[in-house]
Formats: structure tokens, C-alpha cells, sequence
């Protein structure tokens, strides 16, 4: 498949105790309709498209791949954006897949009477697990148990003293935190269904197909594949579906990039610019024009006497139909505030109230500063 990439094998761990001739292809956290704040009127739009058109690789590569089924770890798409057409396109797309497709709903798409999975038809190869409670589903010589989450938060460990019944080879299929990877994941991430890696085996299960996490992860007892299509800013690396070959022991894991957008931070020294012209120069110089990478760009230095950012008349003056971009503002005054700070005087007060504003490095204090410094000094900040 042409827009898939090389794959990559992770180390191999200790042996599972169960096997399958069964190969499957997983992902998770597609995030369909996300809305991409902060990215002007046009590009969110171009995102969202491009979401979709990695799960359309996706399922291309579940066909070339010949897999035996295609696993999704919940998190499909945004439960209060998703309409009729999103439900037209996942219809047509996974209906298309020549093999079983298994969906785990999870916190941001959950099983309600009112979500997609609940309202609309689905074709006959796409199976929706609806319960709190694993339903096994065979897969070949294997079953694959998947649970969902029925609510956007509270949603408690599925793995808590469940048992897998007697049986073949069994594999979870689930949206939730595995707590061990939780400190990777950044502080706004929140452990929904949380458990430990360690109850995946004392449950009887051979391996846990997982969702939620969203940088990619394999050990010998679970998976994330993380989110096909980059959302945020951080990240970075490759993006797609793992290949979870179960004819070995333990299973290998073999990722393949569908992504086509990746995204990427600059930073932009204004130190030497006298006016709002070169500052936007040289953002754009930082931020080639590439339809495929958004950019976030810290602009930082000293910020001159005579150069009033505008931060938003920069940030447009960037952006451009191939141009992606948010900005970020670090800046100091040229001038020694510290020592202006120190002075005994209303000068030094009104330097250090500005200063000790949490958004002090923002344009707009710093304009401030710029202007309440010219005012005491006689000189009237209109003119900035």
C-alpha cells in the first residue's frame, strides 16, 4: 500500500501462553469531526479531511494486508460533532473491509441511545460492542472480547475481577488507561477505565487490543496504536495501525503510517526586528509553506522599543491557504526591566503590577509595558 510505511517490529518479551493463526490490524482514537480550535476558518476543515482519509488507508490496508480482522480501540470519532455524514462515511468505508470489523466504543465515543453506533444502520461485517461486560466474538481460532464505555466519564476498569470462561485463545478489545503509561501521556490526560497491565493475564487474556493513549506503545501483554492523524501539537513520530500477528509467541507488532499531516514546533528569535513587517518575515521564513505540517511557532527575543506585534494581524499575515500555523509569544522588552522594576518610583510600580501577571511574556503586556513606560517618560504611546 502505497501510503502505509515501512513497518517496524517491537522487541519481543517473554512468551504468551496462547497462540492463534490470526492476524488482525488495530487502531484506535481516530478522532472523526475534532474540531481544531485555534486553526482559523479553513484548515480545521482540511483536517478533519485528512482524518478521514487515513481511516480510508486503513481500511485499504486491512484488504492488502489479508488480515482476519480489523480492530478498533474506540474514540472513532467525537460523539457531540458527529452527524448523519460521519455516519454515511464509517458506513461506506468499514462496509468496504473484506473481513469483520470490531468496534470498541470508548470515553469521547461512547454507546448511547443517542450516538451514531445506537441510531444509524450498520453494514453486516461491523460489530459494536454495547456492554460494560466483555462479549467474545470468534475471530478464526480466537476470540476477541470487547467492552465498551456507555457514558463520556466514570467509566470503571473492565479488567476488575473479570475471568475470561473457558475457551480459545482470548484477546480484549478495550478503550482505557493502563496506569503504569499514564505519567507518559501529559497531565491533561484522563484515566478512563483505568487498570494495570499486569490484569490482562490474571484475566486469561492472551493480549489487550487498546485504545486511549495516544502515543504509540507495545509491550508483550497490550498495544496502543495511538491516533492515525496527528490532533494536537507534540505529537509527532510515526502515525497509524498496528499489525498484531498472533501466529507467534508473543504476538508481533508491526506498525504502518497512514498519516499525511504531521506537525512540528519552530522557534523564531524577533530580537533584531525594528518593525511588525520583519517580525511576520521572519515567522514565514521559520514556517515553509507546506499543505502537509502545521507548526506551532514560539516566537521569542527581546521585543524593540518601536515594534508593536499585533498579535493578530501577524498570526494572519502568516497563515496562508499552504500555510499552517498557531503562534505562541515569549517576549522581553528591551529595555532592563528588572532594573526598571527596582526603582522606587511609579515607574517601578507600575513595572512590576505588569510583571507579576501570569501572560507577562504575552504581546499584549509587553505592549503595555511598552506604552506605560513612553507615557511616564512624557512620551505619549499613541505613537507605538
Amino acid at each position: 500500500m502505497a501510503a502505509a510505511g515501512p513497518g517496524r517490529d517491537f522487541p519481543a518479551g517473554p512468551p504468551l501462553r496462547h497462540s492463534a493463526r490470526v492476524r488482525v490490524l488495530h487502531c484506535a482514537d481516530v478522532h472523526l469531526d475534532t474540531a481544531f480550535p485555534g486553526l482559523g476558518p479553513e484548515w480545521p476543515l482540511r483536517r478533519r479531511q485528512a482524518i478521514r482519509s487515513a481511516l480510508g488507508r486503513i481500511a485499504r490496508l486491512a484488504a492488502e494486508l489479508r488480515v482476519d480482522a480489523l480492530t478498533i480501540g474506540g474514540d472513532l470519532y467525537e460523539d457531540g460533532r458527529a452527524g448523519a455524514d460521519t455516519a454515511a462515511f464509517l458506513g461506506d468505508v468499514l462496509g468496504g473491509v473484506p473481513c469483520p470489523v470490531l468496534i470498541a466504543p470508548g470515553n469521547h465515543d461512547p454507546y448511547l441511545p443517542t450516538s451514531l453506533y445506537a441510531r444509524h444502520p450498520w453494514p453486516g461485517n461491523v460489530h459494536i460492542f454495547r456492554s460494560r461486560e466483555f462479549e467474545a466474538v470468534a475471530v478464526g481460532d480466537m476470540r476477541v472480547c470487547g467492552v465498551a464505555h456507555l457514558q463520556p466519564k466514570g467509566t470503571p476498569n473492565p479488567l476488575a475481577g473479570y475471568r475470561v470462561p473457558d475457551g480459545p485463545p482470548a484477546v480484549a478489545l478495550m478503550h482505557g488507561s493502563e496506569v503504569g503509561a499514564l505519567q507518559f501521556e501529559g497531565a491533561a490526560k484522563v484515566d478512563h477505565a483505568p487498570f494495570q497491565e499486569a490484569e490482562v493475564a490474571a484475566a486469561g487474556f492472551a493480549f489487550a487490543l487498546c485504545g486511549h493513549y495516544h502515543m504509540p506503545r507495545a509491550t508483550p501483554w497490550l498495544c496502543y496504536p495511538g491516533n492515525p492523524e496527528p490532533l494536537t501539537f507534540g505529537e509527532t513520530g510515526e502515525r497509524g495501525a498496528m499489525l498484531v500477528d498472533f501466529t507467534t509467541t508473543p504476538p508481533t507488532v508491526t506498525r504502518h503510517r497512514v498519516a499525511t499531516v504531521s506537525v512540528a514546533d519552530a522557534e523564531v528569535d524577533i530580537s533584531a526586528c525594528s518593525h511588525r513587517e520583519a517580525v511576520i518575515e521572519a515567522i514565514r521564513a521559520a514556517v515553509p509553506a507546506r499543505a502537509d505540517r502545521c507548526v506551532r511557532v514560539r516566537v521569542v527575543g527581546d521585543l524593540q522599543p518601536t515594534v508593536a506585534p499585533a498579535p493578530q494581524a501577524v498570526l494572519e499575515a502568516v497563515r496562508s491557504a499552504e500555510r499552517c500555523c498557531v503562534i505562541e509569544w515569549d517576549l522581553r522588552l528591551a529595555d532592563d526591566l528588572d532594573a526598571l522594576a527596582a526603582a522606587p518610583d511609579i515607574r517601578g510600580e507600575f513595572v512590576r503590577i505588569l510583571l507579576a501577571r501570569p501572560d507577562q511574556g504575552s504581546p499584549l503586556v509587553r505592549e503595555a509595558l511598552q506604552a506605560g513606560l513612553r507615557a511616564l517618560a512624557d512620551e505619549d504611546p499613541g505613537l507605538l
